[in-house]
């Protein structure tokens, strides 16, 4: 049923791309309202539970009330599910107001990043919207952290350390992507340096787990990582991965390559050296990390977001006649990494 849906929907986008810019980004305003809906009423599976327990035993702001009631430790969504409580008291309506909240900062992204904010919305959708719609915490944070882009590329440090702050306090692991502004603005990364990190990744992900495994398990409470998602204290739902038989792997692998190959044809675009380097530092963390589900996941989702403007990116790229090929294919991969999700 999902995937029926989303054909019908990504079938919309193409055509959809093809008005006027107005009229796309109101599209996409209503598509994220919809979707905002449909996520704050999905099934009750894994975190979500959790999220709606600690709602329903949440006091209002004008109570007092210990943190240690939730599953979380994270200022920012302890206050902001109290603010909701004070109001209003249905989880259902709960999870759809922070959807909601999430997709907002999402849409000012699909406006300010996309050349083709329909399909941008189509690659969130089936890489992102599945798992983060489960953590919530880490959907809201990531969709912040999108925002600090213009700021790296701005050079304004305060600016991106706010944005930084106020995504940590909805989930810690926002902190990872504070290097990526040094990073961008004091290193510069040459092409045969993704090719060459990418080489040895690969070697490491496929030769180098034993040494991943005991610096993650041996470090993990240092690392600030959760019990749940290492093999000492979690079950294999969160930690155990699929290692590099995993498909994500190799597509976003792919996308790295094409995307870095074309650097001189793209450089032009202001925000370019700063998605590509985050999207290898992604890549690099989702490969060295594979062995670990939850943990190379979540953490290397963080910059991968920015498929959804280095997608429609490359599509853009080829001509009209191209572009068609290049809808179908790119339709055909994400309807498959559709299905893997919902397995």
């Amino acid at each position: 049923m999902y995937i029926i849906l989303f054909i019908i929907f990504y079938l919309f986008a193409i055509n959809g791309e093809q008005w006027a810019f107005k009229n796309k980004m109101l599209f996409v305003a209503v598509s994220c309202v919809v979707i905002a809906i449909g996520g704050g009423l999905a099934p009750y599976v894994s975190d979500r539970a959790i999220y709606a327990l600690d709602f329903m035993t949440a006091e209002s702001l004008f109570s007092d009330i210990s943190e240690s009631v939730y599953h979380y430790k994270e200022k920012g969504f302890i206050w902001l599910t109290r603010f909701i409580k004070t109001f209003i008291d249905n989880y259902r309506i709960y999870f759809i107001l922070v959807s909601g909240l999430t997709f907002l900062f999402l849409y000012k992204s699909f406006k300010d990043y996309c050349i083709y904010p329909l399909i941008g919305l189509c690659v969130y959708l089936v890489r992102f919207q599945i798992g983060r719609n489960l953590q919530i915490r880490a959907g809201l944070s990531y969709a912040i952290l999108l925002l600090g882009t213009k700021y790296i590329q701005e050079k304004k440090i305060w600016k991106f350390l706010l944005v930084i702050f106020i995504a940590y306090l909805f989930h810690r692991s926002a902190i990872i992507a504070l290097p990526l502004y040094f990073i961008c603005n004091w290193i510069d990364i040459k092409k045969k340096w993704i090719y060459i990190g990418l080489a040895f990744a690969f070697l490491f992900g496929t030769f180098g787990q034993g040494i991943a495994h005991n610096f993650i398990e041996d470090n993990a409470s240092d690392l600030n990582i959760g019990a749940r998602y290492t093999e000492a204290g979690g079950e294999k739902q969160y930690f155990q991965g699929l290692g590099m038989s995993n498909p994500v792997i190799y597509y976003q692998s792919f996308v790295l390559i094409v995307y870095t190959f074309l650097e001189e044809k793209l450089k032009n675009n202001k925000y370019y050296y700063i998605m590509r380097n985050g999207y290898f530092i992604s890549t690099l963390i989702l490969i060295c990390f594979c062995s670990y589900r939850v943990l190379s996941g979540r953490v290397s989702t963080i910059f991968a977001t920015y498929e959804i403007a280095i997608v429609p990116t490359l599509v853009f790229m080829l001509n009209k006649r191209e572009r068609g090929y290049a809808y179908l294919g790119l339709g055909v991969i994400l309807t498959l990494l559709l299905y893997l999700n919902l397995k």
